[in-house]
């Protein structure tokens, strides 16, 4: 059997900058299974996003696997398709086919979206406009959270309504098998399809729906942080109006620190453990800026090196000087300083730096005379006097 043994572990608060305001803990670590090593980038209070693989306009998604059963008008799913038009499909037959974007009548016997989830319902262009389409799912059982996500997606005809464009979210809850829809940003087109949009949920023969009022054809309206809950009642459903909560969620995407090459997304990033290289993990969610949708805000770093007594004493040996100090400690290593944390004797950390470097000037001129500790890329660690 194999043994697992962790290399380096980096914990850095950090702000997830979303629309969908969110304030996360991103746990970076790196383990070990020879001849590899995986990097992780993990968050258990949001979700890890994972694209809906929608590049065309007006279409479905492949099969989507939920995670949980999902009961919806009685029936119960373990998979969905996610349109590009802001609507998920409850129905085998959508899978990977046309979304619908007309809307030409109220939802209730609409044709286009039977068993389906509108939240918002209204012709997206994410594929010539921008955005994007993922899905997330947080939470342990018996209470896990299937989310969908819109960022920041483009109207269509946003070339004749210049910075149109949609973030919205859609909740299942396993268990309660509830609803909810987070519009962070809605916008209104007027110059195609009347600039109408739908929030509701309609069963598979068309003979029941329910909708968020005002929210129905032939209404046109814009919104900001508006949120809706649908609750299962009896054979059909409630609606009510909720506080905008949003599930957060984000994206890690993984580079070279050094040369900026990209290497890859997702939570995890596998690599030979006979590389010696520094690698750098931004956690991205969506802030819906009319610019691109995404704020590159929460990272950490990551030092590797060949497994070898040899090596990691190397990774270990940084010079400090002067020691004592007065307003300037200098610090030099034979492999890079990738963070530097300074603490006093009570453990409270004074100073923190993330960055790339073999030799450092840090500022203590304001720092109180007396003794510190100083951790160095979250494993070494040293001993300076102030005076």
């Amino acid at each position: 059997m194999k043994k697992k043994f962790t290399i380096k572990t980096l914990l850095i608060l950090a702000v997830l900058a979303m629309n969908f305001a969110a304030k996360s803990q991103m746990t970076f670590t790196t383990w070990t299974h020879p001849p590899y090593i995986t990097l992780y980038a993990q968050d258990t209070s949001a979700g890890v996003s994972t694209s809906a693989n929608i590049s065309m306009d007006d279409i479905y998604s492949n099969a989507v696997v939920i995670g949980f059963p999902f009961t919806f008008y009685g029936n119960t799913y373990n998979t969905c398709a996610i349109g590009a038009n802001g609507n998920i499909s409850f129905d085998s037959a959508s899978v990977a086919g046309y979304d619908p974007w007309p809307i030409s009548q109220v939802l209730l016997g609409n044709t286009s979206v039977k068993n389906s989830i509108c939240g918002v319902w209204c012709d997206m262009d994410m594929a010539d406009y921008g955005g994007t389409i993922s899905y997330c799912i947080t939470g342990t059982a018996p209470n896990r959270i299937f989310g969908i996500n819109y960022c920041h997606n483009g109207m269509y005809t946003s070339a004749s309504c210049p910075g149109q464009s949609t973030t919205t979210q859609m909740l299942l809850y396993e268990g309660s098998n509830n609803i909810e829809v987070h519009v962070a940003h809605k916008s209104v087109c007027p110059v195609w399809n009347g600039g109408l949009a739908v929030i509701g949920v309609q069963n598979s023969a068309g003979t029941d729906a329910v909708v968020a009022p005002g929210r129905d054809y032939p209404d046109t309206f814009s919104c900001t942080n508006e949120a809706w809950l649908f609750s299962p009642s009896g054979s059909s459903y409630t609606v009510s109006s909720i506080p905008f909560s949003p599930v957060h969620y984000y994206t890690v995407f993984w580079y070279d620190s050094t040369t900026g090459g990209y290497l890859g997304s997702g939570d995890s990033l596998l690599i030979s453990d006979s590389l010696t290289t520094a690698y750098i993990a931004y956690a991205v969610g969506c802030s819906d800026t009319a610019s691109t949708g995404f704020d590159s805000v929460s990272h950490g770093f990551f030092r590797v090196i060949s497994l070898n007594a040899s090596n990691v004493a190397t990774a270990r040996d940084f010079r400090f000087y002067p020691n004592p100090a007065t307003e300037v400690l200098n610090i030099v290593g034979n492999t890079p300083i990738l963070s530097v944390s300074i603490s006093d004797i009570t453990g409270r950390e004074v100073y923190y730096t993330d960055c790339n470097t073999f030799n450092l000037a840090v500022p203590i001129k304001e720092l109180s005379n007396g003794l510190y500790s100083v951790k160095l890329n979250n494993m070494a660690v040293k001993r300076f006097l102030k005076e």
